[in-house]
């Protein structure tokens, strides 16, 4: 499953990252929406709508944004199913607490340690590495 972040949010980043850590079975794969691939893919989202939100693309093709993305990707997850079906019951909920979230990421990222932002790209260059590609030069997702 691709994981589509804002490449130059730091805030967006660490979210990855701790995404990443949590991920053990490596079935995400992250992707700035800056890359090329990703404004590819996000064919479907309109270009102004690309940034306001993480956008998560199914096994399908289908893109899901924001909130909405959020039953999906932590179904994904070790112990994430409890959460995605408390999210999936609360969506209206979600989406609130997410649009706050995103709309305060600038701020977010300001205050975020100048060491955890490092350690975020790390962790997302890291994963990258091992996988044995980076965002622009990556091998097709395995499902």
């Amino acid at each position: 499953m691709t994981v589509f972040y804002d490449g130059q949010c730091g805030f967006c980043k660490l979210c990855i990252a701790l995404l990443l850590l949590w991920d053990r079975s490596r079935c995400l794969r992250p992707l700035s929406i800056q890359d090329p691939e990703a404004q590819r893919l996000l064919a479907p989202v309109p270009e102004e709508e690309r940034l306001l939100s993480a956008h998560v693309q199914t096994p399908t093709g289908e893109i899901l944004s924001g909130a909405d993305a959020a039953p999906l990707l932590l179904r994904q997850l070790p112990g994430g199913r409890p959460l995605a079906m408390l999210t999936s019951v609360s969506m209206p909920l979600a989406r609130l607490v997410y649009r706050l979230v995103s709309n305060s990421r600038p701020a977010l990222g300001k205050i975020l340690p100048t060491a955890w932002r490092r350690w975020a790209i790390d962790v997302i260059t890291e994963r990258q590495a091992q996988d044995g590609s980076r965002d622009g030069d990556r091998p097709p997702p395995r499902w």
